[in-house]
């Protein structure tokens, strides 16, 4: 008896604390566009620094065409200079110099996170790319799948922060598939 008096007094407290905010990170019909920082890490004796820039068209809610572009300022490592140093010899391997990608994301699940007084919404996304890898020596394919974390700053603006595992075809003294990491930290614009 107790209890079912307990709940009577508590349930239209409780329910009066339900509140449904709208969605405020909308995407469908929207085009995203960002540019930032990036670095393709492939151990393979370049440190490949770069800047990288974004397009994405979300015709639906949860997916986009997306068309990303990186140009990197890539140079030897330490262990690679003290080679070249004391050899002359340099890796056999390519230095990056730019990237260019064609590819679908899809938001994977919309969230909101409480910080002090103010909402964070996001998503998080995965995405599929192909395209080419520009090299000091040749143009080769290239393919990346990645995932990451669109976040709402303000109503048209974001920032964003994904990861990507890169491939590509690489003539070296043999061809090989050389595969690094390349994270992306972008600003952008919702038009």
């Amino acid at each position: 008896m107790k209890l079912a008096f307990l709940l009577l007094a508590v349930a239209p407290a409780a329910a009066a604390q339900v509140r449904v905010e709208s969605r405020l990170l909308v995407k469908e019909q929207h085009f995203f566009l960002s540019g930032g920082f990036t670095w393709l890490a492939r151990g393979d004796y370049y440190n490949s620094p770069g800047a990288v820039l974004s397009a994405a068209w979300y015709p639906k809610e949860d997916d986009a065409l997306e068309l990303r572009a990186a140009a990197f300022v890539a140079f030897l490592n330490d262990s690679a200079n003290r080679m070249f140093q004391g050899t002359g010899f340099v890796p056999d391997s390519q230095k990056p110099s730019s990237l260019i990608m064609l590819g679908w994301r899809h938001s994977l699940t919309y969230g909101k996170v409480a910080l002090g007084s103010r909402v964070l919404h996001f998503d998080f996304q995965s995405g599929l790319h192909g395209g080419i890898l520009v090299t000091d020596r040749s143009v080769e394919p290239a393919l990346s799948a990645s995932v990451g974390l669109l976040a709402r700053i303000s109503n048209r603006f974001y920032g964003q922060l994904d990861v990507a595992l890169v491939g590509s075809r690489e003539q070296r003294s043999k061809p090989v598939f050389a595969a690094g990491v390349l994270p992306m930290l972008t600003l952008g614009v919702s038009l």
